[in-house]
């Protein structure tokens, strides 16, 4: 079966920008196909028969901050831009599409941008924003909150909110009715981790929080907005940190069948796989070769293979999921993400 897929790129310009394509479930092959010149889109979410993304800018039609936009994605690979809002946050880097809502994460301010939807993929201006204050202990890194990442959890209850800056995940209480509280119950982990995304288990009951500067998953128990640290496991291998190479850490993904934790590592070039262990704790990791920096992945719908976007050396790889082979490669400008369409 052939499905649609999409690609983010840190491109923009004729051909560049939000790249489509086709995968063959049956064969891993992949043939792209159409592009719509949108800067930089760095993550990308497919609901409703619609493409949402975020245009990882610090300015959009001269004002401060990037820019949400929504897209009608059809077959052959065309596309065509439905409607685009700032951010009013520079840097947006994730965003979740629940209900009639989109939540975007501004890396740059700390920031959470909240927008109305309509059934029809139009998006309203935002009307509501939260704000991080503080900072975390690496000079570098963590002189200012960097929201990441926003999802809502499985119960329907709460948004987890992922901010690298302060090193802390956030849990805003969350209805489709009352929409969004700014009043949070935080997590916090390791001090010089910065939290970057996470997962939750298919039942719910486990979360795993990737620190991209620790390198590590964090596997918790999961109740209520609120989390207990079961496992600090490192994606990369032992005795990494002893060589002069670096690695942070990039995306995390649970396997179709719910039994591994997957993270990509830019720098060791690799991608972890955990398997998950009876009470939610990990087996140490198998490692999936890459190309460069694979800055996100993606499972294909059938669950058969993985495809890597390799931002550091301008190409995307198709593996097989059992074995982690390289079937086939794709070259594109820094790609950054990989989204399946329906």
């Amino acid at each position: 079966m052939k499905r649609p897929v999409y690609f983010g790129t840190y491109s923009k310009g004729a051909g560049n920008g939000l790249l489509s394509g086709e995968f063959d479930e049956s064969t891993g092959g992949l043939r792209l196909g159409g592009s719509l010149d949108i800067e930089n889109p760095s993550y990308l979410v497919f609901d409703g028969g619609i493409l949402y993304g975020v245009s990882e800018t610090e300015t959009y039609d001269g004002q401060s901050g990037g820019r949400l936009f929504s897209a009608a994605a059809r077959g052959g690979g065309a596309m065509s831009l439905l409607s685009a809002q700032g951010t009013g946050g520079g840097g947006p880097c994730h965003l979740c599409v629940k209900d009639g809502y989109v939540f975007t994460a501004n890396y740059g301010e700390g920031s959470l941008s909240v927008f109305e939807r309509d059934g029809e993929g139009l998006i309203k201006p935002s009307q509501l924003a939260l704000s991080h204050r503080g900072k975390g202990p690496d000079p570098g890194r963590q002189t200012r909150p960097h929201i990441h990442f926003a999802a809502v959890t499985p119960d329907d209850k709460y948004l987890a909110v992922c901010d690298l800056g302060l090193d802390r995940v956030f849990f805003y209480p969350y209805s489709a009715g009352a929409g969004l509280s700014a009043k949070a119950k935080v997590y916090r982990c390791p001090p010089g981790s910065g939290p970057r995304h996470m997962v939750f288990s298919g039942n719910g009951a486990f979360a795993y929080v990737l620190t991209e500067m620790g390198s590590t998953v964090l596997a918790n128990r999961y109740e209520d907005g609120e989390m207990t640290l079961l496992q600090e496991a490192s994606a990369l291998p032992a005795g990494f940190y002893a060589s002069s190479k670096k690695s942070s850490a990039a995306a995390i993904r649970i396997s179709p069948d719910g039994g591994a934790v997957l993270a990509s590592n830019r720098g060791h070039d690799s991608i972890a796989r955990f398997g998950i262990l009876d009470g939610g704790a990990l087996a140490p990791p198998e490692f999936i070769m890459t190309g460069a920096e694979p800055r996100d992945f993606a499972f294909s719908p059938g669950g058969g293979w993985i495809l890597a976007a390799n931002q550091g050396d301008n190409m995307v790889t198709v593996h097989r999921a059992d074995t982690g082979e390289i079937v086939g490669r794709a070259g594109m400008p820094k790609p950054c993400c990989v989204a399946f369409g329906e």
